[in-house]
């Protein structure tokens, strides 16, 4: 990112502004570093111009401590994917010609593994499948943990990608997960749809985990995906 408009006088030089605040950013052997910068234009007893006097302050600390909140905010801290925050965060500046999948799963078996073993090893369950999805999909889908053993993926592109994807999660999640020395039994059960244009990132959801409810009524370890609208023709 070009920070050079921050620090342009121009402004002051020409008298148009008699005070201004930068924020910019300062490559220095150090590292990068941030610079808060407070300018101000000294006239003359007719109103011109004189000198400009200012003062910068290194907040580089308070900058990354705000980052790093802000980080935190987007993102679930056990498996470091997004929050359903960030999810909706990043799937507002998500763009694709081609529609969008929202795929929803959750785990089946993942309470009996608790039971058995602990919620220590249902961390280990949630870590696993967090980076089995995200081994399972492109760098540019999103994968958010929305609830306890509760998943969001976003596929941008067409229907195609978007049930491809689901059946990658599925056999994905298949695989045992070892805990303790033991392996455990926890797959999936996903509902998908598909939609052509953007819509309320909730409703979306919804719509989604109604195909969900499908899968695990219908056995369980299944993808039940939105059908294609049959063309009408004319």
């Amino acid at each position: 990112m070009d920070d050079g408009a921050q620090a342009d006088l121009s402004p002051l030089i020409a008298g148009k502004l008699d005070q201004n605040v930068a924020e910019y950013r300062l490559e220095t052997i150090q590292g990068e570093r941030w610079m808060r910068c407070d300018r101000r234009l000294l006239r003359d007893g007719d109103g011109n111009p004189t000198k400009i006097v200012g003062m910068a302050i290194d907040f580089t600390d308070e900058r990354r401590h705000i980052e790093i909140l802000e980080e935190r905010s987007r993102t679930d801290p056990l498996t470091t994917l997004l929050n359903r925050r960030g999810l909706a965060i990043a799937f507002s500046s998500l763009q694709s010609a081609d529609g969008y999948s929202v795929l929803a799963l959750d785990l089946d078996g993942f309470k009996e593994v608790n039971d058995a073993y602990g919620h220590a090893a249902g961390d280990i369950v949630l870590k696993t499948t967090a980076a089995r999805l995200s081994s399972a999909v492109r760098r540019q889908d999103l994968i958010a943990r929305t609830g306890g053993d509760e998943f969001v993926v976003i596929i941008p592109g067409n229907r195609l990608a978007g049930k491809g994807a689901a059946n990658r999660i599925l056999h994905r999640l298949r695989d045992p997960v070892s805990i303790y020395d033991k392996a455990a039994i926890v797959r999936s059960s996903i509902g998908g749809i598909w939609t052509p244009v953007k819509d309320d990132l909730s409703s979306l959801i919804e719509r989604a985990d109604a195909f969900l409810y499908e899968a695990k009524a219908a056995g369980k370890d299944l993808v039940r995906f939105q059908p294609e609208e049959p063309s009408t023709g004319l």
